[in-house]
């Protein structure tokens, strides 16, 4: 596990600008920092274990080869502070359900009880089809006559049908993140990977059907490629990424906390700021500027709910809007004043 998911990439507001912004009752510093986090739950490793329950879907054989490949690549990702697979499927046991019809309230059940706080579930989609064809090819055989009371062997090109089969697999895998906790939808990540495998048949078929038809199993060699492929993509989805971020702080006449995240020390911030929301939890200026400190800290958790106590304060305040939407918090449609 990283010590720290959050990295600042130049010195403390070295590129901070001062912008006073219409409709704000003070200016705003612009910080950007780095933060590391997934493209699927977006919450750096100090956030908890994660854990996985499984796939849903109609082919309870696939389900079963991509959950296990799925469940191993997340253990085997040092990066990623899992539960492993066990003793999810030993609580899952206990709870009366249908194979392949995990719902989400008892994925979150099974997450509470073995103290996972992101719990992950998953959904397959597969469409199967073969499609009878024949192609013509060519070889070469020899061709032994008789002339002149003696042997003539030739090489021709011969035409033969080759008939043959193609298996064609379609099949689209949805991962959804869930808080244990809130029991809140964090993220959800879908991908679909397709391949053909064709088989040659010993001879032609008689009136075989015309076009693609649908099927219910294709060679176990198709979906094994396409599973681990699906995995691949999946696991992408948690590993986490280096993205640059810009925050706003606002611009208050007590300064000390600013001080102090100029200074680098933004451990010395977060403590002012605690102590004026403490004070005034109706501070909106102090909630923001505490969110940020939060989570140029890797704090992600507090940091939320730092920037929803801000918005809650003041909700028409553009730079606070503009904080929660960057975070990833949803706004109301109140316009911004």
């Amino acid at each position: 596990m990283a010590t720290s998911s959050y990295r600042t990439i130049l010195p403390l507001l070295a590129a901070a600008t001062l912008t006073f912004i219409p409709g704000c009752a003070a200016s705003s510093l612009s910080v950007r920092f780095d933060v590391y986090r997934s493209p699927l739950i977006g919450l750096p490793d100090e956030d908890g274990t994660i854990s996985f329950v499984g796939f849903n879907g109609s082919d309870l054989a696939l389900n079963n080869l991509t959950g296990y490949l799925f469940a191993r690549a997340l253990v085997s990702d040092a990066t990623l502070p899992t539960i492993e697979m066990r003793p999810v499927l030993r609580t899952l046991a206990r709870h009366p359900h249908e194979a392949g019809q995990v719902s989400n309230a008892l994925a979150l059940v099974v997450g509470r009880e073995i103290g996972a706080e992101i719990m992950l579930i998953g959904d397959l989609e597969r469409a199967y089809t073969e499609e009878y064809g024949e192609v013509k090819v060519f070889r070469e055989e020899e061709s032994i006559g008789v002339g002149l009371g003696r042997p003539n062997v030739r090489f021709i090109n011969k035409a033969y049908i080759l008939p043959h089969i193609d298996q064609t697999a379609v099949i689209t895998a949805t991962l959804r993140a869930y808080r244990v906790g809130s029991k809140r939808l964090i993220g959800s990540y879908s991908v679909t990977e397709s391949e053909t495998y064709r088989t040659v048949l010993p001879e032609p078929a008689e009136a075989p059907p015309e076009g693609a038809v649908s099927v219910e199993f294709v060679s176990p060699v198709l979906t094994e490629v396409l599973a681990r492929r699906i995995v691949d993509r999946l696991l992408s989805a948690l590993v986490r990424e280096q993205t640059q971020v810009t925050r706003r702080l606002i611009v208050t006449r007590d300064s000390r906390a600013l001080s102090a995240a100029r200074a680098g020390d933004w451990s010395g911030a977060v403590t002012i700021w605690e102590g004026l929301v403490a004070e005034d939890p109706h501070n909106a200026p102090a909630w923001n500027n505490l969110a940020v400190a939060y989570e140029r800290s890797g704090r992600r958790t507090d940091a939320e709910a730092a920037y929803r106590s801000a918005l809650a304060a003041r909700p028409g305040d553009r730079t606070i809007r503009s904080n929660n939407r960057e975070f990833g918090l949803a706004t109301d449609d109140e316009p911004d004043r």
